[in-house]
């Protein structure tokens, strides 16, 4: 009894692993882009709850020994540190003039929020670096711009965010947010 044996040609397995090769490469182009939007929704998530982060616990009296602590959050669209938000504590009766002085005493660095990997803050109303301050007795809250020497304050009461992904210049991969001073709410576009 004669068996004829069949199998599959060289040629015909490259052709069949070229046609598997190109489904998955064109299926890699939407996973990462999606993967880069996603990034971006959890940056947005994270910049908002700082807000809040920072109010709630300026309000809920961070104590120290002597005093109560108020709460600073600094953002900067300058390398490196435009992927990150510091939150400071400081004397809750620091005035405009200790904000302008270089050399505060008694200010300590409470926490560094890193932002999604490959998300970098590109605008901040305008400025290169924004201080965002909660007095933890008053409750009151203060925006300053560090663009210019002295230390300006911000008066108005929506302050946009711009962040990207890699400092992309599509509206795809970029995305806004609005800071309201007066409500500390903030608001995704």
């Amino acid at each position: 009894m004669y068996l004829e044996k069949k199998a599959f040609t060289l040629f015909e397995l490259i052709v069949a692993m070229s046609i598997v090769m190109i489904l998955m490469m064109m299926t890699f182009a939407p996973y990462s882009y999606f993967q880069n939007k996603a990034k971006l929704k959890l940056a947005a998530r994270e910049i908002s709850q700082s807000f809040y982060e920072a109010r709630n616990m300026a309000v809920s009296w961070i104590k120290d020994i002597n005093w109560n602590k108020s709460i600073w959050i600094y953002m900067t669209t300058n390398e490196p540190d435009n992927d990150k938000i510091i939150f400071f504590s400081y004397p809750y009766n620091i005035d405009e003039n200790s904000i302008n002085n270089i050399e505060i005493w008694d200010t300590k660095i409470v926490k560094i929020k890193l932002l999604q990997d490959g998300i970098k803050i590109n605008d901040l109303w305008g400025s290169n670096s924004v201080l965002f301050f909660y007095n933890s007795i008053s409750w009151e809250s203060k925006i300053y711009s560090f663009d210019t020497n002295p230390k300006t304050e911000i008066t108005l009461d929506e302050i946009p965010i711009i962040f990207s992904f890699k400092n992309a210049t599509t509206l795809n991969l970029r995305k806004e947010l609005i800071y309201f001073k007066g409500t500390n709410i903030v608001d995704y576009k």
